[in-house]
């Protein structure tokens, strides 16, 4: 055993032998590396049958790949390399924004596309991405110094585009119809590291093959229809970071596999969010809702419900309309603006019965006694009993609500 393996020295590793890049698909061997054991100022070559690499076969797809070699003896002493993935070239696209020459999208036979470069990347409107004509089906790699702010259309209507291999730059500002109906995707980028990113109006919309969406960076602030039609989702997007996410109209209509969904409280476009969700079994309201028509119609395992409706929600047409299992308690913060008639219909008809809180928002409202939907100058009282038997009358004969308003408490 070499004499540096005893004293339990590091591995550094100096260069891969004849170059660092590999054929897609080629194997991976000890010998295709020149290893160096290194104890101070001294060095020495050692033999390939005293440590191993971790990977035997070079990806068929991909920019590169990291390669560790370890000492056999000792697994601890390691290194690591990067192996660029060799792949045969089709064509290239000079995409520079000031200057076309400084970035260029390079497209390989494989269907990797890859962004190359120094400088701004120019933007493209709806179906002007010069590699729209030919069968893109991975992004594989941007380069860090490759400024693109827009990713607005890159990958629209690509029925084979498969997957991201790259994390999306911290640079990128929009990604506008980015991969809307590529029906063969099956997963989300990497969005995490993209802080300046603030719209993703539908991104994925129409990828019927994406069951699982990504965790969003907290910049975002529009995501209508961003999920669209995806009838495979079953995991909403990771929201935790999202501060100043307002519109999600739509963004999960029609997911009818979607079995959880989170959103934040600083959303107030919440039309038709869910719309036809038929799995959905808990949902939150937030706090500074402002348009929840149709939000949860037709969302027929919907259970449980979090939060209440804000008195700053003004748009809340057939909001539970066809949630038969609706049941708990819900408080609703009224004002004189307050229209609830066909938020509930058909809703709670089976189950353990829903309860609706009607609670007058005076402060809302400015004062207690206000000249509002129901004309004339309503106290608070005549308010929310005009408001309840406005609901009472649209509730289908099986349904189990009670709505209690202060003290007055009747069935529906």
């Amino acid at each position: 055993m070499n004499s540096l393996y005893k004293k339990r020295v590091f591995l550094q590793l100096f260069k891969c032998c004849k170059n660092t890049r590999h054929a897609a698909g080629s194997r991976i061997s000890e010998k295709n590396f020149r290893v160096y054991g290194i104890s101070g100022k001294k060095k020495q070559l050692l033999d390939a049958d005293t440590y191993s690499v971790s990977s035997a076969k070079v990806p068929a797809h991909g920019h590169s790949v990291t390669v560790e070699v370890s000492s056999k003896a000792y697994p601890d002493i390691k290194a690591e390399i990067t192996v660029l993935i060799d792949r045969d070239e089709s064509v290239r696209y000079k995409i520079g924004r000031e200057n076309p020459d400084d970035v260029e999208a390079i497209l390989y036979s494989n269907g990797d596309l890859e962004i190359s470069g120094k400088g701004s990347v120019r933007n493209f409107k709806s179906d002007s991405a010069p590699w729209k004509k030919y069968s893109v089906k991975r992004l594989t790699w941007i380069d860090p110094e490759a400024e693109v702010e827009s990713m607005d259309y890159w990958f629209t209507g690509n029925d084979e585009y498969l997957e991201t291999l790259c994390r999306i730059p911290d640079t990128v500002r929009s990604m506008v119809e980015t991969f809307k109906n590529a029906t063969a995707m099956t997963s989300m980028p990497d969005m995490s590291g993209a802080v300046r990113l603030e719209d993703i109006t539908s991104c994925a919309e129409g990828c019927i093959a994406l069951e699982k969406a990504m965790e969003l960076p907290g910049n975002i602030k529009q995501a209508k229809k961003a999920f669209y039609g995806d009838t495979a989702l079953i995991d909403g997007a990771d929201t935790t970071a999202c501060m100043q996410l307002e519109n999600m109209d739509s963004m999960y209509y029609g997911c009818m596999a979607l079995a959880s969904v989170q959103i934040p409280d600083s959303a107030k476009e919440l039309s038709n969010i869910c719309n036809g969700c038929v799995n959905l079994k808990e949902v939150h309201i937030p706090s500074s809702a402002q348009k929840m028509n149709s939000s949860f119609f037709g969302c027929t395992a919907l259970e449980s419900i979090t939060g209440e409706i804000p008195s700053s929600c003004t748009d809340s047409g057939n909001l539970f309309s066809g949630c038969k299992f609706l049941s708990g308690t819900l408080t609703v913060s009224c004002t004189s603006k307050t229209t609830l008639s066909s938020s509930f219909s058909d809703a709670a008809t089976a189950g353990t019965g829903l309860t609706i809180i009607l609670r007058y928002d005076a402060e809302k409202s400015q004062e207690t006694a206000n000249t509002g939907f129901y004309g004339g100058t309503k106290s608070a009282d005549e308010i929310l009993n005009a408001l309840k038997a406005s609901m009472e009358a649209a509730f289908s004969s099986g349904s189990h609500i009670t709505i209690t308003t202060n003290a007055n408490k009747t069935e529906g």
